[in-house]
């Protein structure tokens, strides 16, 4: 009776575990999707935007073997290198850098924090003077 239990219980764990694999691991690639964005500076405070009024990308996808965020289902030479990503009570916080056009003040860091299990995303890019926060959700990549 006692090893019975003892097989159910180790067949239940396994199962409960193959269930609850995260698909929010830094190792899966993933299609991501903002539905709300918002630029804010000092004075003009936050406002609503689109992804094209900031020059950003509406849905992305974030690729974590070659560590590249590139915009979804278009060809464009637009993309981001990963620099970083780990996870922090159950997020997945995704950071990168970018230098935009050389010779110009215009860098800026950007970090995007994915919640696990849900898929929740929030995004947050900031610059010099300027900040771009958005959210949004993410799906495993088929």
């Amino acid at each position: 009776m006692t090893i019975t239990r003892v097989l159910a219980t180790a067949c239940l764990l396994t199962i409960s575990g193959v269930v609850s694999a995260s698909h929010f691991d830094g190792r899966t690639p993933l299609l991501c999707s903002i539905y709300q964005l918002f630029e804010c500076d000092h004075p003009n405070a936050c406002v609503s935007v689109t992804p094209g009024e900031v020059r950003g990308m509406s849905h992305f996808e974030l690729d974590f073997r070659n560590k590249m965020l590139t915009p979804a289902g278009i060809d464009s030479q637009q993309r981001s290198p990963i620099e970083s990503s780990d996870i922090v009570d159950n997020k997945l916080i995704i950071q990168g850098i970018e230098d935009g056009v050389e010779d110009e003040r215009d860098g800026a860091g950007w970090t995007i924090s994915i919640m696990d299990p849900e898929g929740t995303m929030v995004m947050a890019v900031a610059g010099d003077g300027f900040g771009i926060m958005g959210l949004g959700a993410c799906v495993p990549q088929p």
